[in-house]
């Protein structure tokens, strides 16, 4: 079973070659807006996975809000033979419909094993 180390939304993320080494720039949580609809210009998704068993995952990312699902982003996970793999998305021209809090749940077959979450506020 894939486990989560961490979880960040970020304004950018970078990993380096080689080495694998993230650098995380600007962890948030909450989004300010004036105006509905309002668009956030990027941020960047970064998840630090673990499992006993080497190989290619495939996982889920999934925005929600009371309505419903917002967004989907499948993708795939490779976790080294040291039992550790990462994942960055960066998400350009995030679409806000309105103020809310957006759930973002990490689904592996099925279920979710971790949930985080964006606060949109009107300012």
């Amino acid at each position: 079973m894939l486990k989560v180390n961490f979880f960040h939304v970020c304004e950018n993320a970078l990993i380096e070659q080689g080495t694998g080494n993230i650098s995380i720039i600007g962890i948030f949580e909450n989004i300010n807006a004036q105006n509905f609809p309002a668009m956030h210009p990027s941020m960047s998704i970064v998840v630090g996975f673990e499992n006993k068993n080497p190989g290619i995952y495939d996982v889920e990312f999934e925005f929600l809000d009371e309505k419903g699902t917002i967004l989907k982003i499948p993708a795939k996970v490779n976790i080294g033979t040291n039992g550790r793999g990462n994942f960055l998305n960066k998400i350009v021209g995030y679409q806000i419909p309105r103020e809310l809090t957006q759930k973002i749940k990490l689904n592996y077959e099925g279920e979710t094993i971790h949930t985080g979450y964006i606060t949109v506020n009107n300012k």
